[in-house]
């Protein structure tokens, strides 16, 4: 008997494999039909079951075993297989699958399947299929006799274009608020501070702190209206340190005027491209919170700190 789409559940409370459901449908609502459906089944004592729409493509499944397995915010310890079909021009195209995360896996961006011959793979999110050792040997799930299901459904279009809209405002309405604190505070310090010994180091300290605001309120770069007003505010910055820096005579003061209004513009031309491109490869966009989510964010995220930091620091301290 093939079986398409089941995932099977041991450990965890109700509650929170409904959350950790609704979450992953949430945050790929965008890239979900509407009217897909996700049956929940609750099959005795921390055992559930979860039938997922047989229209959901093999990529989003693995995805799926993947989230409900390291849900953000939830913190639960549980056994999950899926089992699926495979539908992709690949190797595993109409094989029985049994799709897990290996007890040993430390990236958090896989998946392990098993075929029905018994032939085990690693799926990293970048598409590539690898064979490994066998860790799990395929078998159907045990329990079929699932009861009454809590179905929940893929949010419709027009809620998503709603809450897109509202999310965008707050993110506009923030931007435009510290836009205006930062320009306000460059020019308290030209105002006030200009003859004080530590002027330059005010300036870097502003520079830095807009590197900063940049480096964690991430989502307002993933919004390109807003990342082209970042980058109008990080050429005004840079262009601001260097007039400033003609009026320095001091090297020392000079460099550490530039590094600091040189960084929020180097952070911003260097995120855009690293951005894109792990989103590519990742199919998601990448996070900063600590700790990072995944090892691939960790990567992501140490590129952009140093290089954003050392290169502007290194460029102007070696001249």
């Amino acid at each position: 008997m093939q079986i398409d789409n089941l995932i099977s559940i041991k450990g965890g409370a109700y509650n929170d494999i409904k959350k950790a459901l609704r979450q992953w449908i949430d945050l790929y609502s965008k890239d979900l039909a509407d009217g897909l459906t996700f049956e929940l089944y609750k099959n005795g004592i921390e055992n559930y079951s979860i039938q997922a729409d047989k229209k959901l493509d093999n990529e989003r499944f693995y995805f799926l075993i993947n989230y409900l397995n390291y849900p953000e915010g939830i913190d639960y310890k549980i056994d999950i297989e899926g089992f699926t079909i495979g539908k992709e021009k690949n190797q595993l195209k109409g094989k029985d699958l049994i799709v897990y995360i290996s007890p040993t896996d430390n990236e958090y961006d896989n998946v392990f399947v098993t075929t029905s011959e018994n032939k085990c793979f690693k799926i990293d999110f970048g598409g590539r299929i690898t064979e490994e050792k066998n860790l799990k040997l395929y078998q159907l799930p045990l329990n079929l006799n699932q009861g009454i299901s809590e179905i929940i459904l893929v949010e419709n279009k027009l809620k998503i274009k709603d809450e897109i809209e509202t999310e965008y405002n707050k993110l506009d309405r923030r931007f435009k608020i510290i836009c205006v604190i930062i320009v306000s505070a460059f020019i308290i310090t030209l105002l006030l501070f200009q003859s004080h010994p530590n002027f330059p180091t005010i300036n870097y300290a502003i520079g830095f702190t807009v590197w900063g605001w940049l480096t964690y309120d991430y989502k307002i770069l993933q919004v390109n209206k807003l990342y082209f007003g970042s980058l109008g505010l990080g050429v005004a910055i840079l262009l601001y340190g260097y007039i400033l820096s003609q009026k320095v005579i001091h090297e020392d003061n000079f460099s550490l005027i530039l590094i600091g209004t040189t960084m929020p513009i180097f952070f911003l031309i260097l995120q855009k491209p690293l951005r894109l491109i792990f989103k590519k490869i990742m199919k998601r966009e990448p996070k900063v919170e600590r700790p990072a989510p995944s090892f691939a964010d960790g990567v992501y995220i140490t590129i952009i700190w140093l290089s954003s930091v050392l290169i502007p620091t290194l460029f102007y301290t070696g001249r």
